[in-house]
């Protein structure tokens, strides 16, 4: 969520800056090459005016030696040199050399290059000064050229020259000077929105992280610890909504084991009274009256009954915090099985328990408890065998119940562990139900796997170092 929250706020801001450091490149770039344009333009306009021998037009190829030549050729020279310019030219209307600063063009020499400019040339005949395109010269590099009319005078017609100023686009090193300091400043905003938004996503996640485990407590049952209040914003209000429901359920399960224990102690002290009673009445009964005799065991068949409901009922609603120390499983695993091992033996099951040398930090009564609970239903539901062990696995501490009986259909698995569920003919419901509260307790959980004549409850616990 972190992570989410982070780039929710540096990716729009980071693609608004893209933007708009695209729109500034691009509308720099526009800017500075129509400005160099316009220079340009305005050399070639300046140097026309030193032009205004119309007889240049008249010179033919090898007239390189005429003064004219010379004349025109020492105007372009200095103007190149008074103004940075790569190169000056006069040409005509079929784009061919009449001077060129570079003594290398010879008059008459076709001017290829300026095919390109083709409508920018109409205008400059027309009498209106004219920028070209970006080209690529001869050394690799990117130029501009600015044309001029050259006339003799204002009020003449259509110029029958041109004036050519070529100077490399120089301003391209400040565009990249440009993208240079976009970029630095595009790393700080960044770096900048990136910490703002690590720290506001930060104060964010954590109180949701804090009620994400506070609802992970109370999910379990753990109602002891309160929900912090620590912030008056949405968060907060959920906290302390969170608060009150934790009150509430806790004051209800408070309730609820009051009354569980309430209900118990009022049966139990009744069972009492009618236990002594059937016994008494067992002992007056003459020995020749068997059907009595046969109605009395099965009072106190059912008084045992009742006194297992009732105590089933006080486990559930006295369950304490745990106290954890540090338990010898192997041990545990035996002394419970061999507790059982009567019982069983009356139902014709063995019971097999193996250890595997591992100990567990818990609560050495609550956990007897609970095994001693899978047990008994592992013996009330086996065809005969009935193993336990205790082992590592991964991370946590497993006690494994197996017994050999039916297959529990997956309906029913999933409500196992439910308050008040059972498929005994006679059964609270509260013994598996207790068995998943003490795991919970010790941060732990309780499995079942069922399938092809074979039941595993398995108790899982964390691992930890004494």
């Amino acid at each position: 969520m972190l992570g989410k929250l982070v780039a929710a706020y540096v990716a729009p801001t980071a693609a608004l800056f893209a933007v708009f450091a695209y729109v500034v490149h691009d509308v720099a770039s526009d800017d500075l090459e129509a400005e160099l344009g316009a220079r340009l333009a305005a050399v070639a306009g300046a140097a026309s005016t030193h032009i205004r021998d119309a007889s240049l037009a008249r010179l033919q190829p090898g007239d390189e030696s005429d003064s004219r030549y010379g004349r025109c050729r020492a105007v372009l020279e200095a103007v190149a040199q008074d103004t940075g310019a790569a190169r000056l030219y006069v040409f005509d209307r079929e784009r061919r050399s009449i001077c060129d600063s570079r003594p290398e063009v010879p008059i008459g020499s076709s001017y290829y290059h300026l095919e390109q400019d083709s409508t920018e040339l109409e205008r400059v005949f027309a009498g209106t000064p004219a920028a070209s395109v970006l080209f690529e010269g001869e050394d690799g590099l990117l130029y501009k050229a600015g044309y001029a009319p050259a006339r003799l005078a204002v009020d003449e017609g259509p110029a029958e020259m041109a004036v050519g100023v070529e100077a490399p686009a120089e301003y391209f090193d400040r565009l990249a000077s440009l993208r240079t300091t976009l970029w630095a400043y595009g790393a700080g905003v960044a770096l900048v929105v990136f910490a703002v938004s690590f720290v506001v996503a930060l104060r964010i996640t954590t109180p949701v992280r804090d009620l994400a485990a506070a609802a992970e407590r109370i999910g379990r049952g753990d109602l002891a610890q309160p929900v912090d209040v620590v912030s008056r914003d949405e968060i907060g209000f959920l906290a302390q909504t969170m608060e009150g429901m934790r009150s509430d359920l806790q004051a209800r399960d408070e309730r609820m084991q009051l009354m569980l224990s309430g209900i118990a102690h009022e049966v139990r002290n009744p069972l009492g009274g009618i236990a002594l009673f059937t016994g008494i009445l067992r002992d007056e009964l003459p020995a020749e009256a068997d059907d009595a005799r046969g109605h009395v065991r099965r009072i106190e068949k059912e008084m045992a009954y009742l006194e297992a409901v009732v105590n089933d009922f006080l486990e559930y609603a006295r369950r304490s915090a745990p106290e954890t120390e540090r338990v010898e499983l192997d041990e545990l695993v035996a002394a419970v099985a061999e507790l059982v091992a009567p019982a069983a033996a009356e139902r014709g099951v063995t019971v097999a328990a193996t250890g595997g040398g591992v100990a567990a930090v818990a609560d050495r009564g609550h956990l007897r408890r609970a095994l001693l609970n899978l047990l008994r239903n592992a013996v009330d539901a086996s065809a005969g065998r009935v193993a336990v062990r205790a082992m590592r696995g991964g991370d946590d501490v497993v006690i494994e119940v197996e017994n050999d009986g039916d297959t529990i259909p997956a309906e029913q698995q999933k409500r196992l562990f439910e308050p008040f569920f059972t498929t005994k003919e006679k059964g609270t419901g509260l013994g598996l139900a207790l068995v998943r509260e003490i795991a919970a307790d010790h941060g732990g959980k309780i499995e079942v796997d069922s399938g092809d004549g074979r039941t595993v409850f398995r108790l899982r616990l964390p691992w930890r170092p004494s």
